[in-house]
């Protein structure tokens, strides 16, 4: 009997294991995260560096101060910032200084009168980050316009000129200007004067609309009033005492006698006192009184009786 065998061909390779090729895709795939990670990481940190280092740079600029002269008498004063400007101050010679707010501008124009003689004019700028520029120049103004202090209390200004002086204005600080017509080659005028330091403008203005200008502190000083009187039946001299700034000290001398020298130390500015008058005397009184600013003041009187 034939018997049919039946072969069957076995493949002795075995199957392939597919872990190997699966840990292989995940370490591609976490690399290639990993670099995309790292290159966001150095994107973020280059542009923060970038930005502190902007605002840094933001930080640390400061104002710019820059001063023309813009005609022979005055000066034009530019600051320009990158940061919103806070304040700008100027002063003459360390003193008085004037302040212009910001108002959170970036640019500040202001014109300033130069001062007769030499003069040095302090500028500082500040911007709302606390950056702060200072600048400091001299000037020379000469001028034709004369200043003097008189021992009257009063200022007197003069000039003489080759043209026609229409008008002259003055202002004391940054007050409202006064005008007095003068219409003469040769300008004498007496202001009252003002008590401590102030800053005097003088103006004139010729026929051609030519100017000419003088900026001058005054210290003004302040001389005690002494007014001398009687009581009603002239028996007593009435003294009162007077003075703008303050009333320091009174002395006060009878019959040129120094025996009779009285002296009272005061404080305000107005004081009052009397003194008796006698028969048979000359009365003579000599009174001298001093004021804050050590300006003295004297007076002399006598009533024989």
């Amino acid at each position: 009997m034939n018997q049919i065998l039946s072969t069957q061909k076995v493949d002795n390779k075995k199957k392939k294991n597919s872990t190997p090729a699966s840990i292989s895709s995940v370490i591609r795939i976490f690399s290639i995260a990993l670099i995309f990670f790292a290159i966001f990481l150095i994107s973020t940190g280059s542009y923060a560096i970038y930005k502190n280092q902007s605002d840094l740079n933001k930080a640390i600029k400061k104002p710019t101060i820059t001063l023309e002269n813009e005609t022979e008498n005055t000066i034009l004063l530019k600051v320009i910032s990158e940061n919103n400007i806070d304040t700008v101050k100027y002063y003459w010679n360390g003193q008085e200084e004037t302040i212009i707010n910001g108002e959170g501008k970036k640019y500040i124009e202001q014109r300033i009168d130069i001062k007769t003689g030499s003069n040095v004019l302090t500028v500082v700028a500040t911007d709302i980050n606390g950056g702060e520029t200072s600048y400091s120049n001299q000037y020379t103004l000469n001028s034709n316009i004369n200043i003097e202090a008189l021992d009257n209390g009063k200022i007197k200004i003069t000039s003489e000129s080759d043209k026609l002086i229409s008008y002259m204005t003055y202002r004391w600080d940054e007050e409202q200007e006064t005008t007095i017509d003068i219409n003469n080659t040769v300008v004498e005028q007496e202001i009252d004067v003002r008590p401590g330091i102030h800053t005097l403008t003088v103006i004139l203005v010729d026929e051609e609309n030519n100017t000419e200008t003088k900026v001058q502190e005054i210290n003004g000083v302040s001389t005690p009033q002494i007014d001398i009187s009687f009581n009603e039946d002239y028996t007593k001299y009435v003294i009162k005492l007077t003075d703008e700034i303050g009333l320091q000290e009174v002395v006060i001398t009878l019959n040129e006698d120094e025996n009779q020298r009285f002296g009272q130390k005061l404080s305000g500015t107005e004081f009052e006192f009397e003194i008796p008058l006698y028969e048979g005397s000359d009365n003579k009184m000599q009174v001298t009184v001093t004021n804050s600013s050590n300006i003295e003041a004297e007076r002399r009187v006598q009533y024989p009786k």
